[in-house]
C-alpha cells in the first residue's frame, strides 16, 4: 500500500490534483500531480510558480468541506481572464485541474460491546465502515467478537477518557448500546464533552422513557442534546427484537441520515419522570 492509500486507510483527507487539459504554453504537463494532505503539506509538482500556489489553496479549501465533491478547474496562465481563474502568470496558455479528494470510510463508534454492539459491528463491516468500539469491560472487547480491523478503546465505567482522540476531522456515526442507562448516560456525556465537528449521528439504544430519562439528566450537567444529531430510541421503526435485526434497524438509520433522507426527530415534550 502506498504512502497515500496508507494515509486514507488511517482517517486522514488527501487531495488529488491533476492536470487533465492543457493548451498553449503551462509550466505544467498534462497528467502531472501533486498530494495536498490535511497537514498542508504537500509532495508532487504541478509546474510550479503561481498557478500551483492557487491549485494548492483550493485544494485546501477542499478539503476543509463537509461532502467535498470532485471539480475540474480551469486555470488561465495570464493576468487576466473572462473564464476561469487568472493566475497572474505571463505563460499565455490555460490548464484544467481535477481536484478530488479522498475520503477515508465513516468511522462508527460503538459505544457497548454486547450482543447488540457486536450484531452491529457484523453488519457495519459490510457497509464499509471503519470501526471503533469503546468498552470497559475486558471480556467485551476480545477481538473474535468483532469484524477484522476493528479498533478496540479501553474506557472506565463513566467513559471519562477521550475516546474519540485522533478521530475528530472524520465522519463520526456514533450508537450508543452499553448495558445499562447509566453507562448510556456517562458514553453519550463523553461524546457531548468531546464535541466532535464531523459528528453526523448520535444514536441511543432503548425505551423512550429510558430515553426521556438520559435526556433529563444531561440537561441537569448542562449538557443538552440541542444541535446534535440525536436519534433516539435508535433505529428505523421495523419491529426489530433481536440483537441482529436491531444492528440492521440502527444501520438503515444511518444510511438514511448519510443520504439526507433522515433528519433526527423532535424531541416531545413530557412530564420530568420521577424517581
Amino acid at each position: 500500500m502506498g504512502s497515500l492509500e496508507r494515509r486514507v486507510a488511517r482517517g486522514e483527507r488527501v487531495a488529488l490534483c491533476q492536470i487533465v487539459r492543457t493548451e498553449g504554453s503551462t509550466p505544467g504537463r498534462l497528467g502531472w500531480k501533486m498530494i495536498i494532505r490535511s497537514d498542508g503539506s504537500h509532495s508532487g509538482n504541478l509546474g510550479g510558480g503561481a498557478f500551483e500556489a492557487l491549485v494548492q489553496a483550493d485544494a485546501r479549501a477542499k478539503l476543509s468541506e463537509l461532502a467535498p465533491a470532485a471539480e475540474i478547474k480551469r486555470y488561465y496562465l495570464t493576468e487576466s481572464a473572462t473564464r476561469g481563474e487568472p493566475t497572474g502568470m505571463v505563460c499565455g496558455g490555460m490548464a484544467e485541474v481535477m481536484l478530488e479528494v479522498l475520503m477515508p470510510n465513516p468511522l462508527l463508534v460503538i459505544c457497548g460491546g454486547g450482543l447488540v454492539g457486536q450484531a452491529l459491528a457484523a453488519n457495519a463491516a459490510i457497509c464499509d465502515l471503519d470501526l471503533l468500539l469503546a468498552e470497559d469491560r475486558a471480556e467485551f472487547r476480545r477481538p473474535e467478537l468483532f469484524p477484522p480491523g476493528c479498533r478496540f478503546v479501553d474506557v472506565d465505567r463513566d467513559y471519562s477518557q477521550p475516546f474519540l482522540a485522533g478521530e475528530q476531522s472524520r465522519e463520526l456515526l456514533v450508537a450508543v448500546v452499553t448495558r445499562c442507562w447509566e453507562t448510556d448516560l456517562a458514553a453519550l456525556s463523553s461524546v457531548i464533552r468531546q464535541g466532535p465537528e464531523n459528528l453526523r449521528y448520535l444514536g441511543l439504544l432503548g425505551s423512550r422513557r429510558k430515553v426521556r430519562r438520559v435526556r433529563e439528566e444531561l440537561e441537569s450537567r448542562g449538557e443538552a442534546l440541542a444541535g446534535t444529531p440525536f436519534f433516539a430510541p435508535v433505529g428505523v421503526p421495523i419491529g426489530a427484537d433481536s440483537p441482529a435485526e436491531i444492528a440492521v434497524s440502527i444501520l438503515a438509520e444511518i444510511i438514511g441520515v448519510r443520504s439526507g433522507k433522515l433528519a433526527p426527530p423532535q424531541p416531545v415534550a413530557a412530564t420530568p419522570l420521577t424517581a
